[in-house]
């Protein structure tokens, strides 16, 4: 990401209604799916710390680690108390196998960074056989703009593209849905404007990433997380993000897959 938006960012995730409808969901993933009494878990490009501060916060039975690429962001991290984020390349996780009972990575792969396939394999690789890894993605070419010049998104994803990377990583698909539908149209047009700005703009793009009045963000916050649960249970085929929620399988002998 452009340097000054990990100084957004950390100044608005722990508030923001998106950030809190995406904490919820991966709260849910966790409470739904059977885990080990104490969970070992990797935040895989954890950015500013939002979300390991929330769940060291909510489940105190967890074991968190984080890492990301950019020295700002770790150094955020640190600042917030969280020692146990270290920089680092999800390309090379520092970390043995079979490390980890979840991996996160949150809205991670879609970056110019990022080799896709690669990232993908070092996290199954430290999860251990049986472990879950929950994935948000951006969704949908359609909705390109200068928010992700502004993070370095060069790529965004459909349902059935993320099938084929579990596929190809022998993930077993527990859940895999669009959300945030309900700003998909808005969120279209206000892209195909954004990217109607001159070349020369481009590098001054900035992120959508904005605090809205307190009064406004409770109001989207409660329609995000109504639209979350509408999303995950009626499937729906459109939304600006892909919820992902997937299992390493477990050989009959008890070896990783």
């Amino acid at each position: 990401m452009l340097a000054a938006e990990y100084d957004i960012l950390r100044h608005v995730e722990d508030r923001h209604w998106w950030h809190a409808v995406l904490r919820r969901q991966v709260m849910r993933a966790l409470t739904d799916t059977s885990l080990p009494p104490r969970v070992h878990l990797l935040d895989a490009g954890c950015g500013t710390g939002g979300m390991l501060a929330y769940l060291q916060e909510k489940c105190p039975h967890l074991d968190t680690a984080g890492i990301d690429a950019s020295e700002l962001a770790v150094r955020h991290c640190h600042a917030r108390g969280m020692r146990q984020v270290r920089q680092g390349s999800v390309h090379a996780l520092p970390y043995a196998a079979g490390t980890f009972d979840v991996v996160l990575s949150l809205d991670v792969l879609y970056h110019s960074g990022v080799e896709e396939e690669q990232a993908l394999a070092e996290m199954c690789r430290v999860l251990r056989p049986g472990g879950l890894l929950v994935l948000n993605l951006p969704a949908f070419e359609s909705l390109r703009g200068s928010h992700d010049v502004a993070v370095c998104g060069v790529r965004r994803y459909t349902a059935s593209h993320v099938r084929r990377m579990l596929n190809r990583h022998s993930l077993m698909d527990m859940r895999t849905h669009y959300w945030n539908a309900w700003l998909f149209l808005p969120l279209l047009a206000w892209r195909r404007m954004s990217r109607l700005q001159p070349e020369d703009a481009e590098p001054s793009a900035v992120s959508d990433l904005i605090l809205p009045p307190s009064w406004l963000n409770r109001c989207l916050a409660l329609v995000g997380q109504m639209d979350a649960r509408l999303c995950r249970l009626l499937r729906l085929p459109f939304g600006s993000s892909v919820f992902v929620v997937a299992r390493k399988p477990v050989q009959p002998g008890g070896t990783a897959l």
